[in-house]
């Protein structure tokens, strides 16, 4: 990292306590007039920095700027070698994560964006990407094999309900697959891409996207998903989006190491909405309907037919749509 991001990090780290420019300079063995000069251009950039000459510089509880010095501040040590990117708009975060773990990044590295003009949903779809919310994407290595894949979605699914409710103080419940609603609308959608290697049946990597309306102005949405999209916090969001990032990435890689459905399967059926209700589905190009029973150890919908079947609606091979009415 370069001085100005050295300099934050410490901040981040004593975020709420004032550190002098001298303990600054002797930890990175630089200069206080160094120093000086890259606050100063950190508070030109928007970081809610204060400077009291003789005291030295202090980072503001209320500081929510997403930076790569941020979230690396919050990463535990087993993360340390993870790639941590932020941009203030890609194509897709999806796209630029994959890049990275085709480069050989290590498990938990992450590519932020502010917003995307292409954003990726689950089998191709788009997702819109407008200012305000939060877009990342996360490289997983997984130490299992390519039939633990379908675990992936809502393992990471829950491992954002849960971020958010301990961070955010919110509780959302979760569409099968792999949308949160929050309030009666859709507040999150979550992607999974897999790389295998088909001759060890093996997975390279995961990338895991994610795309929350944090703080989203309602009105930027497009005319079609008004009414269907939601906001978490139109107004007066709190200033957890580094935090957000944080643990949802850490959630994610101690999962990769360990895809055990005992560990969130439980509370994704919690969670989960759609359990109990009629539901309304496409399989093989006919339309079916019936009652959603329950949500199988790995992944899949059960659902009791209108004619008194039984059917196992996996990701992948069908859409679903639900009735929530």
């Amino acid at each position: 990292m370069d001085t100005k991001s050295d300099i934050l990090c410490l901040l981040e780290r004593d975020r709420g306590k004032r550190l002098s420019g001298e303990s600054i300079a002797d930890a990175l063995g630089i200069t206080r007039a160094a120093v000086w000069k890259a606050v100063k251009s950190l508070i030109s950039d928007g970081y809610a920095i204060n400077s009291v000459r003789g005291e030295g510089y202090m980072l503001s509880p209320l500081s929510d700027t997403v930076s790569e010095a941020a979230i690396r501040a919050r990463l535990p040590h087993r993360l340390k070698d993870a790639v941590v990117v932020v941009k203030p708009s890609a194509v897709s975060t999806n796209i630029d994560a994959a890049t990275l773990a085709a480069g050989g990044a290590p498990s938990g590295s992450i590519v932020v964006a502010l917003s995307q003009s292409g954003g990726q949903g689950r089998v191709g779809k788009s997702f819109a990407s407008p200012e305000g919310g939060l877009y990342f994407s996360v490289v997983l290595r997984l130490s299992s094999d390519i039939s633990t894949a379908p675990l992936i979605t809502p393992a990471a699914a829950v491992a954002v309900s849960r971020a958010l409710e301990k961070l955010s103080g919110v509780s959302v419940s979760i569409k099968w697959v792999n949308d949160l609603f929050y309030g009666g609308k859709k507040v999150c959608g979550i992607s999974a891409q897999a790389t295998a290697d088909f001759f060890s049946s093996s997975l390279r990597s995961v990338i895991v996207g994610v795309g929350i309306n944090y703080a989203t102005d309602p009105s930027s949405f497009p005319p079609e998903l008004k009414g269907v999209a939601g906001t978490l916090f139109p107004t007066g969001a709190p200033p957890v989006r580094n935090d957000l990032i944080a643990a949802i990435a850490t959630a994610l890689t101690a999962y990769a190491d360990d895809l055990d459905p005992g560990s969130f399967m439980p509370e994704y059926r919690r969670r989960c909405f759609v359990i109990g209700k009629r539901v309304d589905y496409v399989l093989n190009n006919v339309s079916e309907s019936g009652i959603a029973e329950s949500v199988a150890d790995d992944g899949a919908l059960i659902v009791k037919t209108d004619g008194g079947g039984q059917r196992r609606l996996s990701s992948g091979e069908v859409s679903v749509k639900i009735n929530e009415k």
